[in-house]
């Protein structure tokens, strides 16, 4: 069996494409030979290369039906534009899939939509993957929604990451399920002889630096922690930023005292490393979809604390790890102070945690789980 997955970032910055690439290695296994579509301007082409994927750009795999809430009107005129590219392109697309024999194509998020058409004009099974919330954690809509969820319906399988998500769109989206994804659990596991072995607590928080992700929230209950209890923490801030929203969180940190205790690693690579040496993941977004990055430091033997929403709510447990009600920046701070005075107690959750998360989110479960669904379309 062969599959043609549409990826409309390819960055390696993008959890989304992580996941695929994951995904199709371990499919491999199971025979079913990954093809990929994405877009010329895609960083991360070297994972694929690494792994012998075959693949194809394009730069209309870029082009989404997503759209920033504050968009302006020549965005706007724009999307009508990008469509019709998307539209064309499709016909190139669909020769790749006839020429290499392609049974099934999959779009990897579902404001990615070539693939629909591709599946469409070469007579084959299409699968949608559902990796986002958008209005939630993006703070974007999907253009001309209406007309979208017609095609989501007429989609052969739908995918949703998480139970969140599946909620969300369970009543206006057919043949949606849900099929968590898969961490590659040897590349992550790794036991520990010590958590919290420093004076100061490590806590580590990954993702693109945005208002979304939730860094500010966290660099402010660090500082009102050191003002109300005298107890600093280090926070390590693992993604992309910009100059804006350095100088935002530089700003906050200074009003209480703890811009020593911010550091920014920037994009990382070597996140096995970057998770051995924190203590604690914080995962502070205010609706992750999933969380693969708390899996992952999880899996590493980092404690979780993360918000009780969307997808982090369902991979943290009271016997696994902690949790605080999102939004609620006193909760939040309350928690890391629970944390700081019970070094212990919290220890143990941290290792409950490590193998909960290995049971339940393999990247080998992950792909059985979506072979079987291309089995039930090919069969």
């Amino acid at each position: 069996m062969k599959v043609l997955f549409i990826e409309n970032a390819g960055l390696l910055s993008a959890g989304a494409f992580r996941s695929l690439v994951t995904l199709i290695t371990e499919l491999r296994k199971l025979g079913v030979e990954g093809h990929v579509a994405l877009p010329v301007t895609a960083d991360a082409v070297y994972l694929l290369e690494k792994e012998n994927i075959p693949y194809i750009q394009l730069q209309s795999c870029a082009y989404t039906r997503m759209i920033s809430d504050s968009i302006s009107s020549k965005e706007k005129f724009k999307m009508v534009f990008k469509d019709i590219a998307v539209k064309i392109t499709a016909h190139k697309l669909a020769k790749y899939v006839k020429e290499n024999r392609i049974d099934i194509v999959h779009d990897n998020t579902s404001v990615s939509y070539i693939g629909y058409y591709v599946a469409q004009i070469a007579n084959i099974k299409h699968v949608w993957h559902f990796r986002e919330f958008m209005e939630e954690d993006f703070n974007c809509h999907y253009w001309k929604k209406e007309q979208l969820l017609k095609l989501f319906n007429k989609s052969d399988a739908n995918i949703a990451i998480s139970k969140a998500i599946y909620d969300k769109y369970k009543d206006v989206i057919d043949n949606l399920q849900i099929i968590y994804n898969g961490i590659d659990i040897e590349k992550y596991y790794s036991k520990r002889k010590i958590l919290f072995d420093k004076e100061t607590v490590r806590a580590l928080c990954v993702g693109r630096v945005c208002d979304g992700k939730g860094q500010k929230d966290l660099v402010k209950a660090a500082g009102v922690l050191y003002k109300k209890y005298g107890e600093k923490i280090k926070i390590s801030l693992a993604g992309t930023y910009t100059d804006i929203e350095y100088q935002k969180i530089i700003k906050i940190a200074k009003e209480y005292g703890i811009e020593e205790s911010v550091i920014f690693l920037g994009q990382c690579t070597n996140m096995t490393d970057v998770y051995a040496d924190n203590d604690l993941i914080c995962m502070v977004s205010k609706c992750e979809a999933f969380g693969r990055v708390t899996v992952e430091a999880m899996l590493s033997g980092c404690l979780a604390l993360g918000a009780d929403s969307g997808g982090t709510k369902e991979i943290i447990t009271p016997e696994t790890g902690i949790k605080f009600l999102a939004g609620a920046n006193d909760d939040l701070v309350e928690k890391l102070h629970y944390i700081v005075n019970n070094k212990n107690q919290v220890s143990y959750l941290a290792l409950a945690g490590q193998e909960d998360v290995k049971k339940r989110f393999s990247s080998i479960q992950n792909a059985m789980q979506v072979q079987k669904v291309y089995k039930t379309l090919t069969d």
